[in-house]
């Protein structure tokens, strides 16, 4: 008999015992007659049936099943009772215990199905709810469960399925709202391993993303953990920051998870636990004595809201002695009544109820559990239709179905526990938020989205405060925050560790840091700990990686804020400004030379051989007719020498007498004056601003070069220089400290190691310019940069220190520890130095030495003439004469020479003797009768001793003109039958004693399968399941041979990071293998800065009109980045859909789990239209490894599936080689586990032959009593198998999980590279990395090409902009002054100015759209409020400010701001004047050490020049007070070179011509000084900075709108009245200049971006007075947590990076006028003592020559007198020594000696002539005597 035949055959009888029953007297043959016609011609049947059966299947012992029982019990009775519903009908319950137990009840659930139930009521456990709800879709009958409230038993996948109690979605959004409504950010959630905790905590996580917080930690407890696993899984929640935790589990009457907490100190003030409603039901359900209510005090919970009813309190009345009545018992009693309504409508609408049986059941007859026995009810899906239009008020509340078959309603009570008990302190409903009145009252009004206008109750907390916890710990004493330290070696005034037994961390970055700290309004314990070797500078991007990987808590140092550590950590605000530049040397060795640096070495060099060339001209213009310059040579050289140079100083003795000499004179003192004051006005020049010569002009010039670079190693700046300028590697040599860069630049970029620039940031530079003089920066700072503080991403301390950093800034403390720890140095932060030397040149002269020469020439060739018409006159007249002539030599060489000599000889005579000569041959000629006595001056004899040196000199001098120098398939499709009935298929198998199960394929069946093998024992090893919820803690006994999707998920997150998008689109099928995977994903994402911005989830087996449909909503979305993570079977029709909607072109990007490669690899050829649809995409592929037995296999599929089948797919993938490695594993286990003596033996289940009164024999199945053992031998295997080493670590999972990657392109699939968990993306296949040490940082990570959609290489943005997305709200301010900055427009974007082209090209870098609209902020007249903007932003109405925001403390705690892209800063500006001169103005010049070593060295030299002079200048001869004022007047007229005392000695006058040039270099830096001082600092105020502004009592102005009011007033102390307001420039400009008297103010306090603007447009009229008080920058302002900001602040980094920033400042920013800031320091004018050290130097040493020469000449004359005496008086002499002491001796001998010294020289001489002529007469008189 066929199936249909039996059904008839059963259901005939069923109807003839129906009428047989009624009484009718009639024959058999005429009723079965009757009944044939009835069934074929009319179908009809009882019109009600007198019993219709309705099934539950729940736990009884539990603390909802205790109360459910008894409602449902209640219910039924009442429904019975009630004659108005079912009339006549009998409604019979039967029950069924689950015994929580997944197995239990799903076997239950066939016993009752095996009674024809119409409906089954129940479970309870969310667990069971899945099981139930497949066999409730393959058997048709309706499920009503009134306690599961798993949000994902969705009516997508399992349509018989309703809910008569909220889901768990409305639960976790109040959860949610309760968070935010207390501004926690950060949560912990704690919940059961199972369908109900897991899916649950799931939707929580939707929840927070959408109020932009997040589940920190997830603590997943096994419903099997004991005391100690929920004590180690909760301390170790511990070391987090977060201190709120949701517990989501199902109702625990022994509440020990409280008792845990409560041992571990976690129920103390500083946490926040929230229930959702299990704690409600718990503590309705029993009575809470006082230890019950002491434990839980301060837990805050949810219960869902009953509202007050008649009908509840009648039926709670009717039920008061159950004192375990909740919630959940409502809603079972209203389920009943719900049902009962249905069958109501059912019947009334002529359906009856008929059960036929399950073919696919039938065929498995032949098995012991006789499951064929289990019938479908027809009337099913009508019944559910029913149930679905059923309207009714019950006790819980109104009853009605929403959309998704859920129960419209989901409010609740928000409980309180304290110590007296359990209060309701508000109410939560999804349409109004919180209250404290009940939701039924106020279900119109509409929930407004501020928490400010919502209310609650008082709350107790844990630890009986009443103040709202902060929710959040840094850390604590226990486990205090981890904080890393670079280990500087180099630059250690920054951060570094003592290397000394304390090994304490100190530095300026320290100081901050712990200053900010004392802000932050909680204790945040912590310990450093150093990072690096301590033989060279660490890395710092390895170190913010460990910050980001969580080694550490926090970085602190000087880092760097840059885009590649931004996306990885949060920093604080910058606490320093910093910015790379360029340092170079300056060729400045020392300053002891500076007085040299006027002229180059050349013009020095010129200087001095012209001084030696005017000094031979005058000689010989002279030398015929001034005596002062006749004589013996070795005077006239000297009288040469000091003439020359002491016309420097106009000083010269000898006067000039011939008028050519005076001509010449007139020209070289005019050139010595030019000279003279060229060299004053140079060094003025040098001394009021310092420019040194570079061949680097900055970073563009040396970008240019080819010359090396040296670098800071372990600083971003290598990175810059290679990726951002790209300068070759080859070119940077990195180095370690100052050392290294003083070594490198003094190198030179020629030697070995040398450099010819260093680039690197500024705070560095500067300490190593205060420390390395001799260098100097060149051009402008580039990149500008700031250091921060990094902390773990979304870590609430970054927030906190940014505040407190800004509150450092605001009250000075930061510039006082910057000060405390870096030297002043005279080097400046910017430098503008010329790369041209300052030095005067020759060609600077060239003019005025060109004239010189000239006239210098001019008067010499005149002499000359002059002197060859006097020689020829001379020669005629001694041929005439009657004086001999000299002799003429035949040669006419010889008389050439003869002649030249002659002539010299004439030349050397006096003039006044060549003109007597003339005149007494003219008075000869006239008066021939005279005779004229030719006589020769005696000073002729001198002619033929000197002619050689006087030839020798004018050579010289012609050589010297003419010589100057010049200088020009997967596995769920596998399944090959998901439908309900391979749950039973699969059981049967259990009948048989098995030791192990192989597969199922399908996670929706693992998990069912997984419940059975718990029970029995035996271990599941499953090759395809791969959902990652198939855990160990839930499921001990199955374990997966294949990759669990975990890893996958990871894996396509990276791939998601690597290309830098930020969002994806989710489209996965809607059961436990793809929603688990997806919210694997989004865990994953979220690790990177990523999310799933849209989930679209579509039923198993959906069509392809459905399917289209989900991706026209899904292509209305801004991501362009698909994930598709669903079924072979209906996967490649995603595709198909796709491409008929134009979603796989170019733009696109598709990645594939490795469901498509399977699918792929499956098919026996590729199929060309498959290729061409999938061209493009991406897959991801089980990466198994080539190896020979792999190969063998490959061979051996071909040639067995060949001889199965002809044609088709071969069905080979990745699945197969995992499904035989898993035979293979249980055989090798096996081996291992009988070769250790274990035996296999079965036992009954003793639970199962509780149901042996069934026609369903659960007895036939068996316990695997070795099962746990046998489990462990295959956990423990470690073999080789085809998909590589088979390895599984604690989870259970494979070891080393890999992936292929794959582009599908015309060729087919094509590897790009592989994914490991153990080195991310490479080229290279995986195994070849394992020996490696692990790696998986973003630099290492490698794909190959990618050819995506479009067959374009260039990877896609991934967004565009959305058609149906909100725009991004923009405040802007509508200013009314500085509109340069941001101001209204008539262009497309409604704004423009600095600010707005900033932020559109910060928008332009983010990886998403960014739809936005600008919204004008202000009236127009007069600046808006900030505060008031900022206010706005934070209330919500715009979603940013835009704008010049500056970044301030108080805004910190309302908005999130970005990284500043401007530096700003309070100044006082205010009205100058020219400065009055004060009476000691003109010792400003000199420092006082200066003053005091000149006064000594002009002493000193008055001394010297006394020693030298007083033996031979009568000048300095006298009496003593005569004496000592000729010193003193002597050394200090020399002051002004007007000394009346003539030098007569060489040495005098040899240390007075060095000291007239020491005295001209004073002179000079004096007035040079002076100058510099007079230029510069012309200006004056009376306001000297904030200080004397606070201290006066006069008006003040400010800016309207700015934050410059509430901070003098709240920060400074300012009274109100003493501020103004100004509206704009004019104003300014007017309260300026009208001053305080006249109703003006007396200075201004603002920003420095507006000054600087203000200064150039008033024609600097204005200085800024005092230093910048402030330092903090603009930013642009988002709403709390905005995400946003974190990617604004990256992007503002990068445009910094990329030179973009200082190009929008130029076009916007750029001043007719650069002023002056401040007033400058005339403290940095003085010169000091090290200026000149060189000079004194060498003067010193120039004396001490002097008087060693001196003393040694009196030495040796006083020597040479006491022998002469000695030998006079001999006798005497012998006597009277020998009567007298050595100390007479040597009395007398110094005595002697001062006598010799103090007698004149002549007189000196006189004694040795007459000494020495006597002793001559004596030797005569002597050798005469016989």
């Amino acid at each position: 008999m066929g199936l249909v035949d039996w059904s008839l055959y059963i259901e005939s009888v069923e109807m003839f015992d129906c009428i047989a029953s009624m009484g009718f007297g009639i024959d058999s043959s005429v009723a079965i007659t009757v009944l044939i016609v009835a069934i074929l011609v009319v179908p009809m049947g009882c019109q009600r049936p007198q019993v219709v059966n309705l099934g539950a299947v729940f736990t009884f012992d539990s603390v909802i099943g205790r109360a459910a029982k008894v409602a449902l019990e209640a219910a039924v009775s009442d429904v019975n009772a009630d004659t108005s519903v079912l009339k006549d009908t009998e409604l019979r319950l039967l029950m069924k215990d689950s015994s929580c137990n997944v197995f239990h009840g799903s076997f239950g659930a066939f016993e009752v199905l095996e009674k024809e139930v119409v409906a089954m009521v129940g479970p309870l456990s969310s667990s069971v709810a899945h099981t139930l709800s497949d066999i409730a879709k393959g058997l048709q009958f309706p499920l009503v469960s009134f306690a599961a409230t798993d949000p994902t038993l969705s009516a997508l996948q399992f349509p018989f399925f309703l809910r008569t109690t909220p889901n768990d979605a409305h639960q976790m959004s109040a959860i949610v709202d309760l968070i935010s409504f207390h501004g926690w950010k950060e949560v912990i959630s704690v919940y059961s391993d199972d369908e109900l905790g897991r899916n649950g905590v799931s939707a929580l996580d939707d929840e927070l993303y959408k109020k932009r917080s997040r589940i920190s930690y997830k603590v997943p407890l096994s419903v099997h953990s004991d005391d100690t696993s929920i004590a180690n899984a909760l301390n170790k929640s511990k070391s987090l920051g977060p201190r709120v935790y949701i517990l989501h589990f199902g109702p625990d009457p022994s509440l020990r998870i409280f008792s845990i907490a409560q041992k571990l100190q976690m129920m103390t003030n500083e946490y926040v636990w929230l229930a959702t409603d299990w704690l409600a039901v718990t503590l309705d359900s029993s009575v809470s004595d006082n230890s019950t209510l002491k434990r839980l005090e301060g837990v805050v919970g949810l219960r869902q809201h009953i509202p007050e009813s008649v009908k509840m309190h009648q039926f709670t009345h009717k039920m008061n002695s159950n004192k375990s009545m909740n919630a959940y018992a409502f809603h079972a009693y209203d389920t009943v009544w719900m049902i009962a309504y249905g069958i109501e409508k059912m019947l009334n609408d002529g359906v009856n109820i008929t059960f036929s049986y399950s073919e696919k059941l039938i065929q498995a007859q032949g098995a012991k559990l006789h499951l064929e026995r289990v019938k479908i009810f027809n009337s099913g899906k009508l019944l559910l239709e029913k149930l679905l239009q059923v309207n009714f008020t019950g006790i819980a509340g109104q009853v009605q179905f929403g959309s998704g078959r859920n129960v419209i309603g989901c409010d609740y009570d928000i409980i309180n526990v304290d110590r007296t008990g359990v209060h309701t302190v508000g109410f939560w409903s999804k349409h109004g938020g919180f209250s404290v009145v009940a939701p039924e009252t106020r279900h119109t009004r509409k929930k407004s989205g501020f928490a400010f206008e919502e209310k609650l109750g008082n709350i107790t907390w844990p630890g009986g405060g009443r103040e709202k916890p902060r929710g959040w710990v840094i850390a604590d004493v226990a486990n205090p925050l981890k904080i890393v330290i670079p280990k500087r070696v180099s630059f250690v005034e920054f951060v570094t560790e003592e290397n000394n037994s304390s090994h304490r961390i100190k530095g300026l970055c320290i100081d901050i840091f712990t200053e900010a700290l004392k802000f932050v309004p909680y204790s945040v314990p912590y310990i450093f700990e150093s990072f690096g070797d301590g033989r060279s500078s660490p890395n710092y991007n390895q170190m913010i990686q460990m910050v980001a990987d969580g080694v550490y808590d926090a970085a602190v140092g000087d880092i760097a804020i840059v885009p590649t550590r931004s996306k990885l950590v949060d920093f604080s605000q910058p606490y320093a400004s910093t910015g790379l530049v360029v340092v170079t040397p300056a060729n400045d060795d020392n300053a002891t030379w500076i007085f040299l640096r006027p002229f180059t070495i050349g013009l020095w060099c010129v200087v001095i051989a012209s001084f030696f060339c005017i000094a031979i001209v005058i000689w010989i213009l002279e030398h015929r007719i001034n005596e002062d310059f006749r004589g013996p040579p070795r005077r006239q050289l000297i009288t040469m020498i000091l003439f020359s140079f002491s016309t420097l100083f106009k000083r010269n003795q000898e006067d000039t007498i011939s008028n050519l000499a005076r001509l010449v004179m007139i020209v070289w003192l005019f050139l010595l004056m030019v000279l003279t004051a060229s060299y004053t006005a140079n060094l003025t020049s040098i001394l009021t601003v310092q420019q040194l010569p570079s061949a680097i002009t900055g970073i563009d010039s040396l970008r240019a070069s080819e010359v090396p670079v040296g670098y800071q190693s372990g600083t971003f700046t290598l990175e810059y220089l290679t990726y951002s300028l790209g300068m070759a590697r080859s070119r940077l040599v990195p180095l370690e400290s100052t050392e290294e860069y003083e070594r490198a630049l003094k190198l030179g970029p020629t030697a070995f190691g040398g450099v010819a620039a260093i680039v690197d940031e500024l705070p560095y530079i500067e300490l190593f310019l205060a420390e390395r003089p001799g260098f100097k920066i060149v051009g402008e700072p580039f990149m500008h940069r700031g250091w921060g503080f990094a902390f773990k991403r979304d870590s609430p301390l970054a927030i906190d220190m940014s505040t407190a950093i800004l509150k450092l800034a605001e009250t000075r403390k930061l510039q006082e520890i910057r000060e405390r720890w870096l030297c002043n140095t005279s080097c400046a932060e910017k430098s503008n130095w010329n790369p041209e030397p300052n030095q005067l040149h020759l060609k600077s002269f060239k003019g005025l030495y060109l004239v010189c020469i000239a006239i210098t020439v001019s008067a010499f060739l005149v002499f000359v003439l002059r002197m060859i018409r006097q020689f020829v006159r001379y020669r005629r007249m001694e041929r005439t004469s009657s004086l001999p002539l000299a002799s003429w030599s035949s040669s006419p060489s010889m008389r050439l020479r003869e002649l030249v000599f002659g002539f010299v000889e004439f030349v050397d005579e006096k003039e006044e003797a060549i003109k007597r000569m003339f005149r007494r041959s003219d008075d000869s000629s006239n008066n021939p009768s005279h005779v004229v006595e030719v006589q020769a001056d005696s000073e002729m004899e001198l002619l033929v001793v000197i002619r050689a040196v006087s030839m020798g000199f004018v050579l010289l001098c012609v050589s010297g003109l003419w010589f100057l120098p010049t200088e020009g398939a997967g596995r769920e499709s596998f399944s090959r039958n998901s439908s309900s009935s391979s749950r039973p298929r699969s059981v049967n198998v259990m009948e048989n004693k098995v030791v192990a199960a192989i597969g199922p394929q399908s996670s929706g069946i693992g998990h069912i399968i997984s419940h059975v093998a718990n029970e029995l024992h035996v271990p599941l090893l499953s090759f395809a399941a791969t959902d990652p919820t198939l855990s160990s803690l839930q499921f001990p006994y199955f374990l997966r041979t294949t990759q669990n999707d975990y890893f996958q998920m990871n894996a396509i997150a990276d791939f998601v990071s690597y290309f830098r998008w930020r969002e994806v689109v989710a489209i996965f099928v809607d059961d436990e293998y793809g929603r688990n995977g997806i919210s694997v994903l989004g865990d994953a994402l979220a690790k990177k800065r990523a999310k799933i911005s849209y989930k679209a989830a579509f039923t198993p087996g959906a069509d392809n009109s459905s399917i289209t449909d989900l991706l026209a909503s899904v292509n209305l979305m801004e991501s362009r980045i698909f994930v598709a993570h669903v079924n072979p079977d209906s996967g490649l029709n995603i595709f198909s859909a796709a491409k008929s909607l134009g979603m796989m072109g170019s733009g696109y990007v598709w990645i594939a789990t490795d469901w498509l490669l399977t699918a792929l690899d499956s098919a026996e050829t590729m199929d060309p239209e498959t290729m061409d649809l999938l061209q493009g995409v991406v897959a991801f592929r089980h990466y198994t490894p080539e190896s020979n037995k792999k190969r063998r296999f490959k061979e051996r599929w071909k040639s067995l599936r060949s001889k199965e089948s002809s044609g088709g797919a071969d069905g080979f993938n990745s699945y197969a080689m995992y499904a035989y490695d898993t035979v293979w594993l249980v055989a090798r286990a096996l081996e291992v586990f009988f070769s250790k003596g274990n035996t296999v033996t079965f036992s009954n289940d003793p639970n199962l032959r509780k149901t042996n009164d069934s026609n369903i024999k659960l007895s036939a199945l068996n316990v695997f009593n070795e099962g746990e053992r046998f489990l462990q031998v295959i956990h423990e295997m470690n073999y080789t198998g085809l998909t590589g080493q088979i390895e599984f670590d604690s989870e259970k999972n494979r070891k080393n999980p890999a992936y292929d990657i794959l582009n599908i392109n015309s060729r087919g699939p094509q590897r790009v590279g592989y994914w490991s968990n153990h080195t991310g993306f490479s080229a290279e296949p995986p195994e070849t990395l394992y020996s490696k040490p692990p790696n998986t940082s973003a630099e290492h990570q490698r794909l190959k090409e990618i050819i995506w959609l479009g067959e374009v290489t260039k990877p896609p943005r991934g967004w565009v902009f959305p058609d149906n997305g909100e725009p991004l709200k923009i405040g802007v301010p509508d200013r009314v002054s500085y509109k340069n900055y941001v101001s209204k427009d008539n262009n497309s974007l409604g704004v423009k100015g600095y600010c707005i082209d900033i932020f559109e090209a910060a928008i332009q870098l983010l990886p998403y759209p960014v739809p936005r609209t600008y919204i004008v902020y202000g009236d127009g007249k007069r600046n808006p409020s900030y505060d008031n903007l900022i206010s706005e932003v934070a209330a919500n109405n715009f979603d940013v400010a835009v704008g010049d925001v500056t970044i301030v403390t108080n805004r910190t705690k309302f908005v999130d701001f970005t990284q500043p892209f401007m530096e700003s800063g309070l100044v006082v500006v205010a009205p100058v004047k020219g400065a009055k001169s004060s009476p000691w103005s003109f010792l400003k010049p000199f420092t006082v050490e200066m003053w005091a070593v000149t006064g000594a060295f002009f002493l000193f030299v008055g001394a010297i020049i006394w020693i030298l002079e007083h033996r031979f200048n009568e000048e300095f001869r006298g009496p003593p007070r005569r004496q000592i004022i000729t010193v003193f007047w002597f050394s200090f007229s020399t002051m002004f070179f007007s000394q009346r005392e003539n030098t007569v000695s060489t040495l005098g006058r040899f240390v007075l011509l060095i000291w007239l040039f020491v005295v001209l270099i004073i002179n000079s830096s004096y007035t040079a000084s002076l100058t510099s001082i007079l230029t510069v600092q012309q200006l004056t105020s009376r306001i000297e900075g904030m200080d004397s502004l606070i201290a006066s009592n006069e008006p003040i102005g400010v800016q309207d709108g700015a934050f410059a009011y509430k901070y003098l007033v709240n920060e400074l102390n300012i009274p109100p009245s003493r501020i103004i307001s100004l509206k704009d420039e004019e104003e300014y400009l007017s309260a300026l200049q009208l001053g305080p008297r006249a109703g003006g103010v007396e200075a201004i306090v603002d920003e420095l971006p507006y000054i600087k603007a203000l200064l150039s447009n008033s024609n600097c009229k204005f200085r800024t007075v005092g230093p910048e008080f402030t330092r903090t920058g603009w930013g642009f302002a988002f709403q709390r947590d905005s995400p946003l900001a974190v990617d604004m602040s990256t992007a503002i980094l990068q445009l910094s990076e990329e030179g973009k920033l200082e190009n929008i400042r130029k076009k916007w920013l750029t001043y007719s006028h650069e002023c002056l800031m401040q007033i400058a320091d005339k403290e940095n004018y003085q010169i000091s003592v090290q200026s000149f050290w060189g000079l004194f130097l060498i003067c010193g040493i120039v004396w001490f020559i002097v008087l060693t020469l001196f003393c040694w000449k009196v030495f040796w004359q006083c020597q040479r007198l006491r022998t002469e005496e000695e030998g006079d008086e001999v006798r005497v002499s012998e006597e009277a020594s020998s009567s007298r002491s050595g100390r007479s001796l040597r009395a007398a001998s110094f005595k002697d000696l001062i006598k010799v010294v103090d007698k004149r020289e002549a007189e000196i001489k006189e004694m040795l002539k007459q000494k020495s002529s006597k002793k001559l007469k004596t030797s005569q008189s002597l050798g005469e005597t016989p």
